[in-house]
């Protein structure tokens, strides 16, 4: 439907991960939407860039648009070093979840 690209849209526009690769983005992501509700911590690697870390907090609610939705915390490791993010990912049609918005934490 025409919400669904709406929101896609918005979302892509706005989903500029600084110092991720986008790939590690979409590891992250994958791991925050298919964990059980409380990570204690939930590890996560992506082989292809060699980058690794671990995603310590998950919220479930509800987006504005009565869409499921997670934020969570996840550090990770690189060739820069550690970094933190905070991030949050909804679900836009059935089984498609995509990145709201990714950033470094303060």
């Amino acid at each position: 439907t025409n919400g669904d690209q709406l929101v896609t849209h918005s979302v892509v526009n706005k989903n500029k991960p600084a110092g991720i690769e986008k790939a590690d983005a979409e590891v992250i992501k994958t791991t925050v939407v298919s964990a059980s509700t409380e990570p204690k911590p939930l590890a996560w690697t992506n082989p292809q860039t060699g980058s690794s870390g671990a995603i310590v907090a998950i919220d479930n609610f509800m987006g504005k648009h009565g869409q499921q939705c997670r934020g969570f915390k996840t550090s990770v490791a690189n060739f820069m070093g550690i970094a933190y993010y905070n991030g949050e990912t909804c679900q836009v049609s059935g089984e498609n979840w995509v990145l709201s918005w990714f950033k470094a934490a303060n």
